[in-house]
């Protein structure tokens, strides 16, 4: 009858000790990339590029909760030139480029998160209506 005492008096010792009151860091998550006007704003489907506008490339986060989390570095790369964003709570961010004649592609390097946008330059060309 001693020994049982002393098994339910460990158990809720070690059931006592095990709980933590630190609470579990928000973890961020990338988890989408795309080509965006300067501003944020999206590219629409079909729209005319013009050479005038300035684009960017945006990269979106999540997490479990609002609240800061571990510091996540995002390393991506546009047309095979490396960069690096820093994110210390969920949310976009942006970062200015200079588009490439033709096909641009980006990519979150280590997941399979890709974005490509074909950048065509009208040239001299002027519409008279």
């Amino acid at each position: 009858m001693k020994n049982k005492y002393f098994l339910i008096l460990a158990l809720l010792i070690i059931t006592f000790f095990s709980c933590s009151t630190e609470e579990v860091p928000n973890t961020i998550y990338a988890s989408e990339i795309s080509f965006v006007h300067a501003d944020g704003t999206a590219i629409s489907v079909n729209e005319c590029n013009n050479s005038n506008l300035k684009y960017a490339v945006k990269i979106q986060t999540t997490s479990k909760s609002n609240a800061n989390g571990i510091p996540l570095k995002v390393d991506y790369s546009v047309n095979g030139v490396l960069y690096t964003m820093n994110f210390t709570m969920s949310g976009a961010q942006i970062n200015p480029i200079e588009l490439a004649e033709g096909n641009n592609s980006a990519y979150i390097i280590g997941t399979d998160y890709k974005s490509s946008f074909n950048y065509i330059t009208q040239g001299d060309f002027e519409l008279v209506e």
